[in-house]
């Protein structure tokens, strides 16, 4: 049975070799790659049928395992080209996480920036964080607290003009 196999599969790689080889050349843009992947190929299903392997279809066993190998072969390249980056130039690459830093000075930022609201009118602090905490608008912050629009964007107003005398006076917070 196996030896049928065997047969099925060398009539195979006579009638597909040339087609399976130019698939590969295609997808792998290099002839000496594509003839190894193409070699691996009918390697690997040989060792299946030795294996006792049951294939069915060996034409669709044969181009599903080059798809496979090229598909390894493009991630391992993809592995080698970041590996082979220069030290310089890695560590010149930003890293997008803010350093201790800058986290802290954020932190601050924000700690201040709570004080001056919280030091706001009630209801200038109020419509200040429905519109831009809650990203409502004028209107909509005038139905929710039953006050015209006309009163939401004065209140608006005295509260970014209370942030903006707070930034320039330094304004810390009373611990």
């Amino acid at each position: 049975m196996r030896d049928a196999k065997l047969a099925s599969l060398d009539a195979t790689a006579r009638e597909l070799h040339e087609e399976l080889t130019k698939r590969v050349r295609r997808a792998m843009r290099g002839h000496a790659e594509a003839e190894d992947i193409a070699q691996e190929s009918w390697a690997r299903a040989t060792a299946a049928i030795h294996r006792g392997g049951a294939i069915s279809n060996m034409r669709s066993y044969l181009f599903r395992i080059t798809r496979n190998l090229i598909t390894d072969h493009h991630r391992r390249e993809k592995i080698r080209l970041e590996d082979a980056a220069p030290p310089e130039l890695v560590a010149a690459i930003a890293d997008p996480r803010p350093n201790a830093e800058a986290q802290l000075v954020t932190r601050d930022e924000l700690r201040r920036m709570d004080a001056i609201v919280a030091a706001m009118p009630a209801r200038a602090r109020q419509v200040f964080c429905l519109s831009r905490l809650e990203g409502l608008s004028f209107a909509e912050i005038g139905r929710r607290t039953g006050v015209s629009r006309q009163t939401v964007h004065d209140s608006m107003t005295r509260a970014l003009l209370a942030i903006q005398l707070a930034a320039d006076a330094d304004f810390e917070p009373r611990d």
